[in-house]
């Protein structure tokens, strides 16, 4: 798709545009123009700001055209896909269990890779430990699971 993209995996047209993916036509455009007028050169004479007006546009230019927009969602999910069979996403079995022992129950969600409750899934833990899924969202290693956490309890938390 653009560089940029393919450069990291979580660098994604809607996370330049600070939207989820199944926001609408109106709501992007919106978004866009209220990025533009932030980081548009003649407000904001940094180079960062052009940087990143530069990233606004490309988005803006995928995402406003459904037909760019469809094909762009589809390369996102191949890519997850892809994801899925990468000898570097670890799956249960590749990581040693902590000191809770074995997972019990049905594999549901990410694999966590240390700590405790190492080998099992955010779901696993969900149902034997909630109170530890909620310290996990607030502690640097487990930020990157803080809205699959959320998601899976329902709450929102400071």
């Amino acid at each position: 798709m653009g560089p940029m993209s393919a450069t990291d995996p979580r660098h994604t047209h809607y996370r330049t545009l600070m939207l989820a993916e199944t926001a609408d036509g109106e709501i992007i455009a919106t978004v866009y123009r209220k990025l533009a007028q932030r980081f548009h050169p003649d407000v904001d004479p940094s180079t960062g700001a052009a940087h990143r007006m530069t990233e606004l546009n490309e988005a803006y230019a995928i995402l406003r055209d459904p037909e760019k927009r469809a094909k762009y969602d589809r390369w996102l999910a191949s890519r997850r896909d892809r994801r899925q069979s990468d000898r570097f996403v670890r799956q249960q079995g590749d990581v040693p269990h902590g000191i809770a022992g074995p997972p019990v129950g049905a594999s549901q969600g990410s694999l966590i890779d240390f700590g405790r409750y190492s080998g099992w899934t955010i779901g696993q833990i969900k149902r034997a430990d909630v109170d530890y899924l909620e310290w996990l969202m607030h502690v640097p290693m487990g930020r990157r699971f803080k809205d699959e956490i959320t998601a899976l309890i329902g709450r929102k938390t400071a």
